[in-house]
């Protein structure tokens, strides 16, 4: 009889504890099923969109991939445009969209418009880039602008991040800068830097140009930058970047040894991208 009563009097506790607080736990149930569901979701979401650009750009980077003998297509241009272009509509905060971006900077260039190739470059640093590829896009776009005239410019966007394993890229480019606004004094320290980093990767045009600017005879800076080069590997990143300012050590000032020479955004996309991967 005790026994009955015990458990009738736990089934009426329960039976008030439910009436008052039966509605907030059914809420709080429903929330956490809805939080629990929608992370669910948002990761699927997420993984969905990832899978989506990573199948773009792939499609991209074969259309527009070329051996060293070969030119790119009209057809083929046509398509990497298009591409890239709905990399940066549809996956805007995405890696591949700056990569896009940096595909039409390269195709701009070619074209001689540096100041589409400019925009481009401007938007993947606008856009959020990633740190690393940052430095590289932070890089062409301070080429870019030598390229326009813009001295001032050029030297600015430089300073504006820390260059990191590009240390030697960013004080030749300087050297560049520096040699194209007549400031040799300048130039030159600016090139001895970057012999002096070359441990991040040979540089056998900043030599050339220190060279020149210091009036050291010709097959013997040829010997000297040999030397500096015994057992050690040149990044393809690292020779475009040398090769397209090579015009500015004649003092060429004209218009189209200006687009040649920012055409390095075209030349060393691929090593650039993997130098940074």
């Amino acid at each position: 009889m005790v026994t009955n009563s015990t458990e009738e009097e736990q089934i009426e506790v329960l039976k008030k504890w439910i009436e008052n607080n039966g509605v907030s736990l059914v809420v709080s149930i429903v929330l956490v099923l809805a939080v629990v569901f929608g992370y669910r979701s948002w990761v699927s979401e997420t993984r969905y969109t990832a899978e989506a650009a990573s199948a773009i750009y792939e499609e991209l980077a074969a259309v527009v991939y070329v051996s060293p003998l070969e030119v790119l297509s009209e057809e083929k241009r046509s398509t990497g445009q298009f591409l890239a272009e709905q990399l940066k509509q549809e996956h805007p905060d995405s890696l591949y969209a700056h990569f896009a971006a940096m595909q039409l900077a390269k195709f701009a260039v070619e074209d001689g418009d540096l100041m589409t190739a400019a925009a481009e470059l401007q938007w993947a640093i606008d856009n959020d880039v990633d740190e690393k590829v940052g430095v590289i896009v932070n890089y062409r776009l301070a080429k870019v602008k030598l390229a326009q005239k813009k001295y001032a410019a050029a030297h600015a966007q430089l300073d504006t991040v820390s260059p990191a394993g590009h240390a030697r890229s960013y004080e030749e480019l300087r050297g560049d800068i520096y040699h194209a606004e007549g400031e040799m004094n300048k130039a030159r320290a600016a090139y001895q830097r970057a012999v002096n980093a070359q441990a991040e990767g040979a540089s056998p045009l900043a030599q050339i140009k220190l060279d020149d600017i210091v009036g050291i005879d010709g097959m013997e800076s040829i010997a000297r930058v040999q030397n500096s080069l015994d057992g050690s590997d040149m990044t393809s990143s690292d020779m475009s970047g040398s090769e397209s300012n090579s015009s500015q050590i004649s003092g060429s000032e004209a218009s189209a040894s200006d687009v040649e020479e920012a055409k390095v955004i075209s030349s060393d996309v691929a090593g650039s991208e993997s130098e940074d991967s």
